[in-house]
């Protein structure tokens, strides 16, 4: 059984950014019956006498709010992040709107995912390697060839075949859901289902013998007739959802311990998958393209290495991601020619944009923060696609997706670029 402390709500883990919890004990008792003087001179806590009832706690409320979106600012810039892609002060924010649209969808989610039981890799029927605990996915552009019936697949990009659906691709996803959506709700409310079945999860798929996923992608967009039934370079993709579940750990341990146990067997996993990324042959392929795949790499391995707490690859990733991916891929236009030659060529664009971003905000959390060269490259690249969002028979390129879809996608990277303060400081 793993251990973990005693649970906190969302206001109590806010004040701890801001201070230490021994100077928080000392306070809260020297002001419990407000004889100390100090008391009055404290500047988050309100002048009022002791609570006896709920109409004296009524007025409260506003100062909660308020102390809860003042506690996160602070405990950004005095401590060490608690996510690093994921804006919190939304979510502290939205803790105290309990009626909204936003909040209800949250827990509604979650909701969803603790009536069912965790998602497993080993839940295939579907296993082409031999080996269940294997993650296999199929490369989703690739079909039947007509003119081959049983010969290997051909291209057919953009095109989703929907056989993709027996592999584990959707797994992936699903544990990416039910991860992000009970940290998320667990943060909001306290309610320790959902912290009980966030734990379930990561075991189920990370840590117990019989479920646990090999930390590797061998297999992943594998190609029937191609490569010997082994994965391809361009599965790479598929690690972009590890960075979600990523910020959830971290997220909920930040409030309640996950457990030492658990923690250290997830960095385990985590460093054995980060050194396959590295020396496999498809990792190093991978490293070579010029494409949205080598920025959900970057992006990936460098969020890995801040968990597992090695400093020195973060310096090397970054260190050399302004000239082998900004310079590389931006053109002086602002175009991206390799999203441009896709069918999806919009869609292909604005992903690139969404990696770029969350390279920039990971490692500016991180406290690095990329030449201002490198910002104003990418802020061209949002030049240059943006005016066709609202016009979309201006769009030169091929585009066969949602486009709706997409432009949405588009001014939320837009909004978390050049909405960051941070960044703005430094595009001035």
């Amino acid at each position: 059984m793993l251990k973990t402390r005693v649970s906190q709500t969302p206001l109590a883990f806010w004040r701890r950014g801001a201070r230490s919890k021994e100077n928080s004990r000392e306070q809260g008792a020297r002001c419990k019956g407000q004889e100390d003087t100090n008391c009055q001179n404290y500047p988050l806590t309100p002048n009022l006498s002791p609570l006896t009832s709920k109409e004296s706690f009524l007025p409260l409320v506003p100062y909660l709010l308020l102390l809860t979106v003042f506690c996160f600012h602070l405990s950004t810039l005095c401590a060490k992040p608690v996510t690093y892609l994921w804006d919190l002060s939304e979510l502290a924010i939205l803790s105290g709107k309990p009626a909204s649209q936003e909040y209800k969808a949250i827990v509604g989610k979650a909701n969803a995912v603790i009536k069912e039981q965790p998602v497993a890799v080993t839940d295939k029927t579907n296993c082409i390697s031999g080996n269940k605990h294997n993650y296999e996915s199929l490369s989703p552009y690739w079909w039947p060839d007509p003119k081959n019936p049983g010969g290997p697949y051909i291209a057919r990009d953009g095109e989703f075949n929907p056989e993709f659906k027996q592999y584990d691709a959707p797994r992936l996803g699903k544990l990416k859901n039910n991860l992000t959506s009970c940290s998320q709700a667990f943060f909001l409310t306290g309610d320790p289902r959902y912290y009980d079945f966030f734990c379930r999860q990561l075991d189920v798929w990370f840590i117990n013998p019989d479920t646990r996923m090999t930390a590797n992608f061998e297999y992943c967009q594998f190609i029937p007739g191609r490569n010997n039934g082994r994965g391809n370079p361009q599965g790479m993709a598929d690690t972009y959802n590890f960075n979600d579940m990523l910020e959830s750990i971290r997220l909920v341990d930040a409030v309640r311990s996950i457990g030492k146990e658990r923690m250290k067997a997830l960095k385990n996993w985590f460093s054995d998958f980060a050194y396959w990324m590295q020396t496999s042959e498809y990792g190093k392929k991978a490293q070579n393209f010029k494409n949205s795949q080598l920025l959900s790499f970057d992006t990936t391995i460098y969020n890995i290495f801040i968990f597992t707490g090695q400093k020195s690859a973060r310096k090397k990733i970054f260190k050399a991601f302004p000239a082998t991916r900004v310079y590389t891929q931006i053109e002086a236009d602002g175009k991206i020619p390799e999203a441009l030659k896709r069918t999806k060529a919009f869609s292909y664009s604005v992903s690139s944009l969404q990696k770029f971003v969350d390279f920039v905000l990971l490692t500016k959390a991180d406290g690095r923060t990329l030449p201002k060269e490198c910002l104003y490259k990418i802020q061209s690249a949002f030049d240059y696609i943006t005016p066709f969002a609202k016009n979309r028979k201006s769009f030169p390129y091929s585009e066969i997706g949602n486009w709706d879809e997409e432009t949405k996608k588009l001014e939320k990277a837009r909004k978390r670029f050049l909405g960051n303060p941070q960044v703005q400081m430094e595009l001035r």
